[in-house]
């Protein structure tokens, strides 16, 4: 008998993933590199608002003991003083808040929770101080009502902003600027800080910035938001809405590393010259060692400004590059336009 021809069935070999196109690795590459300094940058600016609203706090501690309850405008001092210290516990609060949405941005996952968790914090925490300074200027300043104004204002406009519907996020937005002009304005009139500790240095605001780019970025970050809202309707537009968040994390990186910087310097000198200038050269050793941990923590923010700025310019050349490769792909699937 003859031998059956053998058949042999040739298995196609698996193919080998294509490896992604050099233009594609590079964006990928730098969106995780924009991942790991925005962590760093949270993480230092959220340890820096829990380690600079300790000392802070005792400090506070401190000052209000000191004040005799004799007269009703004492007990007033006294209790803008207590206030000013539920701001400080609510600003650590904050920080910690920076830290977590740092780590879940680098995790990839939604921030929109957390962020809108931080905007009330904050926002009561202004509120804070605002009821605080209008009890420690016996009204007599109206723009410190604007601080009881501004907050509430700030906690609808981001309740309204969290509702799934464009309009919604409109009007939001809409709010939010306003209220964060009207807290602008106060906060450059009030200058709540030297309201207690009217020591004769720049004392920066209440996110520990410089005072004016504070004031801007109360009211760039919900026009940030309300090109969030718009630009990301549209796809060919959706890299061009990290521009203001950009813009906006720029700004105050610049604010909090100059505004911090300046008060640390000015507490240092503060803290040399105690001996020989008043109030200072009769308050406790341990006052002053105080002073000396609040003056080194800020330096947290001076680093924390500096990434910030890094992976600020860093964002602005990815969307740059984004919004060239979006062109150049559009322009490959329409080559009649």
């Amino acid at each position: 008998m003859e031998k059956a021809e053998e058949t042999i069935i040739e298995t196609p070999m698996p193919s080998r993933p294509s490896a992604p196109p050099p233009e594609e690795t590079r964006i990928l590459g730098m969106e995780l590199t924009l991942r790991k300094l925005a962590l760093a940058a949270l993480t230092m600016l959220g340890v820096g608002y829990v380690m600079v609203n300790a000392p802070v706090m005792i400090l506070l501690g401190y000052f209000w003991s000191t004040i005799p309850i004799s007269s009703q405008a004492n007990i007033a001092a006294i209790s803008g003083r207590i206030l000013f210290i539920m701001a400080s516990a609510i600003s650590t609060a904050l920080g910690v808040v920076f830290v977590l949405g740092g780590v879940k941005f680098y995790e990839g996952n939604s921030v929109k929770g957390t962020a809108f968790f931080g905007v009330l914090l904050a926002s009561f925490y202004l509120l804070c101080l605002g009821t605080g300074s209008v009890l420690l200027l016996h009204g007599e300043k109206p723009s410190a009502f604007l601080l009881l104004v501004g907050p509430i204002l700030s906690m609808i406009s981001a309740a309204v902003y969290m509702v799934p519907r464009r309009r919604f996020q409109l009007v939001g937005a809409v709010l939010g600027i306003i209220g964060g002009g009207m807290l602008a304005y106060a906060l450059f009139d009030v200058r709540v800080f030297e309201l207690v500790f009217n020591w004769g240095i720049p004392m920066t605001g209440p996110f520990m910035s410089l005072l004016v780019v504070e004031s801007v970025v109360i009211v760039l970050g919900p026009v940030a938001a309300l090109a969030h809202s718009i630009l990301g309707v549209h796809v060919e537009e959706r890299p061009l809405k990290h521009f203001f968040i950009l813009l906006l994390a720029l700004v105050y990186g610049v604010g909090v590393f100059i505004g911090s910087l300046v008060l640390s310097m000015s507490l240092w000198d503060l803290i040399w010259k105690s001996p020989w200038i008043v109030p200072f050269n009769g308050l406790p050793g341990w006052v002053m060692n105080t002073m000396a941990f609040w003056s080194a923590s800020l330096f947290l923010f001076n680093i924390g400004g500096i990434i910030l700025i890094i992976a600020s310019c860093l964002g602005f050349a990815h969307v740059a590059r984004e919004s060239s490769q979006f062109g150049q792909n559009n322009a490959l699937a329409n080559p009649a336009l």
